[in-house]
Order: C-alpha cells, then structure tokens, then sequence
C-alpha cells in the first residue's frame, strides 16, 4: 500500500500511530534532556523523532500537519548550546537529524565547493577539506555541534563566522514539510544569529573554501583543536553569554564583576572561565533542573547589570520559550538621553563623540534617545530619562550651565558637578585653583584687549589662546613679534578673555581622570611645534603612545599626581582630561588645563587611555551611566 493510499484510509490518533506508519522513522515518547544536551539541565520528558533522511523528516511534518493539528515541531540538533526544561511542553514534539545518508554525507562540488549533511560537525567537512586541499575556516575547527546547529547560529570563533563561508543552505518549514534552498544573500547574517527560524531545520549545508596548503592548514586546525581542549572540564553549554562588544569579552565582564564560582543546585560558574556554567558531577544527588542553571544564569547577569548597567544577552537558547521570554525582565534597560550638538564652535566634534556614546550604550543594553540641543531648556525628555548624557563640547555644555540646570531640576547627569566644570571650561580660574594648591603650571597672563602689548615680564615664544574654549580652537604659537597682534585678535574672536601663556619646550601628554582614578599617560606626538586643531582631528596626523615611550616614569608618575590634585581641587573626579607637558630641560611636569567633557570621537585621548587600561569603550560610558544613575 502506498503511503497516499494509507493517508486517505486512516486517522491518527496519537503521535505513536502515526509514526508506525512511516518506515525507518524512531520515536521516544519520554526522552530525557540530559541524554540529548551537552550541558544536561531540564528534569521534563519530551517526545522525539528520530528521523534519518529527508523523505522521513518531510512526511513526518507532513502527516502532523494533516491529522494532529495541535502539535507544533521544533528542531534539536547537537544540543551544546540547548537548556532543556522542567515542565512538559505542551503539544509539542522534537526531531533530530541522525546519522543516515541525507544527514551525514559529504558531496565535493566545483571550485572549493563541499555539500554537507546538517548532522556533521564542522570539523568533518573541516577535515575532508583539507585533504583535498582546501579550507581557509581554521578558526572554526573546535565549534562544537552540529552543522545544522552552527548554520543557525551562525557559530563563530577567532574573528571568524560559519556564514563567512555558506554559499547556501537546503532547510525544511517544520509547519509544513516543504524544503527549500536559500542562497546566503537570501538569509540575514548577524552576530551569533540568523534570519533561520524555529519553524524551520537545516538538512544540508554547501561550503565554499579557498585553496590551501593541507599541512599549514593542518597546523592551524589542530592549534584550534588543542586550544578548544583547555576550556573548563566538565557538562556544559559552552558560552553562555555573548561578548557585548568585540572589545569586551563577557568572560572578562563577568570577572570583573565578580560572577566566577556563583552556583545554584547542581550548576556552578566555572572557576577558570567566568562565562562558563558547569553541570557539578559531585552533587549528582540535585536534580540537574533548568531552574537551577537559571537561577545561575540570572546570578551572573544581575553582577554586571547592577555594576556597569550592561544587559548581557544569553548565548544559549532556552527550550522553554516561556522561560526566554521571562528572561531580562529583572533587568529592564537603563534610559539614556544623549544630548548632542549644541552651538559651540565644537559642534561637529560633538555629534561625532554623541554617536559613538549612544551606539556604544545600545549594545550594552541600554534604552538610548538622542537630542540635539541648542536651547538652554529641561524637555520632557529629560525629566522622563534615567539619566541625561551631556556629550557637548565647548559653551553651555562644558562650561556647567547646562549641568546647573539640569542639576536644579533633579536630573540625574554624567560627568562632574556644574561648579568644576565651569572651572575646568575657564582656563583662568583653573589657574588660580592650580596656584592655590601648588600644583605647577606655566607663566601666565590675561588679556582683554585686542591693541595690547605683549605682558610685561613674559617672552617670546609665547602660547596664545581663548580662555574659554576647547578642542585646540583659536590656538597660537607666538614667536615673532608680528605675529603677536593676529594671534590676539584670533584669541579673541572665541572669546572675551584671551590666555597667555610661557611656551614650554617638551612633551605633551594627558592624563584621564575617571571616577576618582587616573588612566594610564597618553604621549602625544604630533607634526610641528603645536597641537593644535588640525593636529589633534585629523586621523593620522598625531601619534599617541601608551605606554609612553618619551617620558620618564618618575614625570609619569608625577603627571598622574598633579592630575588627580587638580581634578580633587575643582571636584571633578568623575571625569576630567588634564592636559600637561613635560618640560625637556629638567622633566618638570607642568598641567596646561582641564577638559571637563573629553571627546569620544574615534581619536580622542581619554577613550585611547582607557583603552590602555584595560577599560573598553562600553565599561567607560556604561560606568559613566550608573555612577550618574546611582546619584540621589
């Protein structure tokens, strides 16, 4: 009888039924999630196909489409990045590809083309392809799973992904039966995911590699084997969280935070790798629940959540979709009002540095609004957010009004109080803090007036520049007589008050003043005598060395010093840029003036120093966010 025929004469009843009538196809009525996940977690039973070709997995969608309407089918593949569950799922039943002739088969086409059955692993195809010499994808030879698994995920290691190298994939609709092919422009490729539904299951992948030598490229395969062989020992799902950023791995996150040997039952945070959950052999005595490994889970992202605001986001996926739905919701975004803009000469500079902050917040996780600003008002919107991030250069951004006001109508802000940025923004009152508390800084004069001479008792060279300005802006090097009158004037035009300052011969640095810590020093480099604007914003133009290789460590030290008393004397601790030079003659250190609202651009310097540090961009404006969001 044929299998049409069967279908016209009979009604299934259950699952069981059904299956029976489909040769070679097995059932489970009551797998286990420990037998079929690397990680083990999950105490519920599930019903499972075991299919071994296409036909098998098609007719089986087929007939549950057409006679047990209420069951809806999901795919399992390898099972290394799977949570199971505790309760049963209603109406729902699983299938995995087994190893039969449509799911482990390796097909060599044309020009580096290798056709793969889903329930491979990546190092089979990895393998076959290197003996035929080609590959080029060694970075991935230790990813665990299926390929059908790593398709989906796009799995990814050693700056490398699965899709760099999928030329298309063969994939079943599990609420249908149908199968398609879908080319790689068809499918949207992102960090550890793709468009691939799970309404649908991948049956086979084709691969395209480049040329290579099998021996070099064995070397770089079984590196990445031994490499993968160091990972904590024990059951686990691998990752559990994905990096936040390609410069801040979760596991270092984690660390930081404090998240290595948190445990709940049965699941323990491994000890040599903070991103990393293991299923504990010696408590075999606990049930290896998902509430557990959960409670885990949620311990590690509470860590980093309450210290730098970043939400992490699980690599794992979760069977239960009521349980990943329910995820997160402990940790709702922080909301960030980036302010941007304003109407200093420095406007530019700050949309630059605004873009970066708010696009660096949002993959952390936080809620980001931008506002252009260039009324002194409070807005809706700023009362409404959690905290507002003033990313303004020069004027009212940098000078405290804005702050003050926002200050008065009980917003909370980034950066440092109102009363210390308008000292930093004024370079003559930060002076007269520098004098007070001795800290050294070069000879200087005001001046207001455009037909003034050159101050009695200084010389030539001279720095001439506004009082109130940043980014280098109106800046002169004075040293001849006639230029003296033009560098004033241009002074000037920026500002009422114009600086004058002794010109010291030596090298310029900056030192990062960030939450009551001083960053590592930032040697400046640039063509001529002068870092001036087109110096300091012109991708190449400057060189800036950390560690220092031109400066002592005894005026390092110093710097970091003077730095800090400034940056305490005007209390601007929370953030602040204190510029210096180190004077060649005698490597007396001397502090130039402070920037209360250092640039974010690509090339700024505090964001380089922080770097230097070891704090990425995302642990310097999230840390910035919470240290204003802990504010009363």
């Amino acid at each position: 009888m044929t299998l049409l025929k069967f279908i016209k004469r009979n009604k299934y009843g259950n699952l069981e039924e059904l299956v029976r009538s489909i040769p070679g196809l097995l059932y489970d009525p009551a797998a286990r999630w420990n037998d079929c996940t690397s990680l083990g977690a999950g105490t519920a039973t599930f019903p499972l196909l075991k299919v071994f070709t296409a036909v098998q997995a098609s007719n089986a969608v087929s007939l549950i489409r057409q006679h047990l309407t209420h069951l809806t089918v999901r795919a399992i593949g390898g099972g290394t990045n799977l949570v199971g569950a505790d309760r049963v799922i209603p109406d729902m039943v699983f299938m995995r590809l087994m190893p039969g002739s449509d799911f482990t088969n390796i097909e060599r086409g044309r020009n580096g083309l290798f056709l793969a059955g889903a329930a491979l692993s990546l190092k089979n195809i990895l393998d076959v392809a290197c003996a035929l010499s080609f590959g080029g994808a060694a970075g991935l030879y230790g990813i665990p799973g299926t390929i059908g698994g790593a398709a989906v995920m796009n799995a990814g290691a050693n700056g490398q992904c699965v899709g760099d190298f999928i030329e298309w994939v063969d994939m079943m609709d599990l609420t249908t039966g149908t199968v398609k092919r879908v080319r790689h422009k068809g499918l949207l490729w992102g960090y550890r995911r793709t468009s691939i539904s799970e309404n649908q299951i991948v049956l086979r992948v084709a691969f395209r590699f480049r040329s290579v030598v099998p021996e070099e490229e064995t070397v770089l395969m079984k590196r990445e084997q031994l490499r993968r062989m160091r990972a904590p020992a024990g059951r686990s799902a691998g990752s559990i969280f994905r990096n936040p950023s390609p410069l801040l791995p979760a596991g270092r996150i984690l660390e930081k935070c404090g998240a290595k040997q948190l445990d709940a039952g049965r699941f323990i945070v491994s000890p040599d790798h903070a991103n990393w959950i293991i299923n504990r052999s010696d408590r075999k005595e606990l049930p290896p629940s998902e509430k557990s490994f959960l409670e885990t889970l949620n311990a590690m992202a509470d860590k980093v959540y309450r210290t730098t605001g970043i939400i992490l986001t699980p690599e794992v996926r979760f069977i239960d979709m009521q349980t990943a739905n329910d995820m997160g919701a402990s940790r709702p975004p922080i909301d960030v009002l980036v302010l941007k803009g304003g109407i200093s000469s420095e406007r530019e500079v700050s949309l630059l540095s605004a873009a970066n902050v708010a696009n660096t917040l949002r993959d952390a996780g936080f809620h980001v609004n931008e506002y252009d600003i260039r009324d002194l008002t409070v807005t809706p919107d700023m009362r409404r957010a959690d905290v507002v991030y003033p990313v303004l250069h020069g004027g009212f951004g940098e000078d405290g009004t804005l702050q003050k006001i926002l200050e008065d109508a009980g917003i909370r802000t980034v950066g440092s109080p109102s009363s210390a940025m308008k000292i930093a923004m004024d370079k003559t009152a930060a002076k007269k803090v520098m004098d007070e508390h001795g800290i050294r800084n070069p000879k200087y004069a005001v001046i207001t007036d455009a037909s003034a001479p050159i101050p009695a008792g200084m010389e030539l060279p001279l720095i001439v520049k506004p009082n109130s300005e940043g980014s280098t802006f109106g800046l002169t090097l004075v040293e001849d007589p006639s230029q003296w009158a033009g560098a004033l004037e241009t002074a000037l035009k920026y500002d009422k008050k114009a600086l004058v300052e002794e010109y010291i011969a030596g090298v310029e640095a900056t030192v990062g003043i960030l939450l009551g810590k001083a960053l590592p020093l930032m040697e400046i480099r640039y063509p001529g005598k002068l870092y001036d604007y087109e110096a300091k914003y012109t991708p190449g133009a400057t060189k800036e060395i950390c560690p220092p290789t031109g400066i002592s460590a005894e005026a390092q030290e110093e710097a970091k010093k003077l730095a800090l008393a400034f940056a305490k004397a005007i209390g601007a601790e929370t953030l602040l840029r204190v510029d210096v030079i180190i004077r060649a003659s005698d490597d007396k250190v001397f502090v130039l003036e402070g920037n209360s609202m250092p640039g974010c651009t690509s090339t700024s310097l505090l964001p380089q120093a922080a770097l230097a540090g070891g704090i990425s961009l995302m642990e310097l404006y999230s840390g910035l966010v919470m240290n204003a969001y802990r504010k009363k």
